[in-house]
């Protein structure tokens, strides 16, 4: 019994390796129809989806000559793949961790890691707890490889202040509310200038640094557009940290207790008249 035992388990497990090796391979149709296919894709522009169709026809189950094209079609795709390296900050300059990313709808597999996108327009939404939820869109070329952006998120919420105990006759939560209103004014104001800024120095970066071409820019130009980010980011911040302390001013404004008054009339021997009294 266990001399026939061993040889037989033996023979079945050779027959089913081979057999589950043939079916994951693609037939030479399959090869053929590959190739056609991401050539079209490649015409078309569409690279991600022209590389998934020449993996598919350079395995080992295609063709040798089939095999052979799609090798050097892969090849010439990767040389050519737009990719995209993000740099996500906070507010402060710090790294973002746990960051989410999505292109065009789709999440991205590796945050961090370069983003491998088609030539052409691509709309990117990033998100991390505890800050504001950033879109950005982006125009890609074909052949431009880990280009970098930098990504800033601003504070979800800006720490809103500890309101006073009302006094009786609300004086003293109208005069905080001003005060508030007025620091919100500054903080718009703020942000308009660091936006104008923000803009005059990345205009004049690609003027002077860069030749009106983005992707030409010299060391000096590249250090003057990551300043203008900078500079555009405190301009976000200036804008959310002004228009939160503007609406805090109005909530204690509008909450305040307001004057009392009452009418009464007055009688006497030598006067009558109306007595007015209240509380502003």
């Amino acid at each position: 019994m266990n001399h026939w035992s061993r040889p037989f388990l033996f023979t079945i497990g050779e027959l089913l390796v081979p057999c589950y090796a043939h079916a994951a391979e693609p037939d030479k149709m399959a090869c053929i129809s590959a190739n056609d296919s991401a050539q079209d894709l490649r015409r078309a522009g569409k690279l991600r989806e022209a590389r998934e169709k020449l993996v598919l026809c350079g395995s080992t189950g295609c063709p040798e000559l089939v095999r052979q094209d799609c090798s050097q079609r892969l090849a010439e795709v990767d040389g050519v793949m737009p990719s995209i390296v993000f740099e996500a900050k906070d507010a402060a300059g710090n790294d973002v961790a746990a960051l989410t990313i999505t292109m065009d709808g789709q999440p991205v597999d590796k945050p961090g890691m370069p983003v491998q996108a088609d030539p052409g327009e691509h709309r990117f939404v990033f998100e991390a707890e505890g800050l504001l939820r950033t879109e950005k869109t982006i125009v890609v070329r074909e052949g431009e490889r880990e280009r970098h952006e930098r990504v800033v998120l601003a504070p979800s919420a800006v720490p809103g202040p500890i309101a006073p105990a009302p006094s009786s006759n609300g004086d003293t939560q109208r005069t905080v509310a001003f005060v508030l209103g007025g620091a919100g004014v500054v903080g718009l104001v703020v942000g308009s200038v660091l936006g104008l800024v923000s803009k005059s120095s990345y205009d004049h970066a690609l003027q002077t640094e860069c030749g009106n071409n983005p992707n030409g820019c010299s060391t000096q130009g590249v250090q003057d557009g990551q300043g203008a980010h900078g500079q555009a980011a405190a301009s976000t911040v200036a804008f959310v940290a002004g228009a939160a302390l503007l609406g805090a001013g109005a909530v204690l404004y509008f909450t305040a207790p307001k004057a009392s008054v009452s009418v009464g009339t007055t009688v006497g021997t030598q006067r009558t008249g109306l007595v007015v009294t209240g509380v502003w």
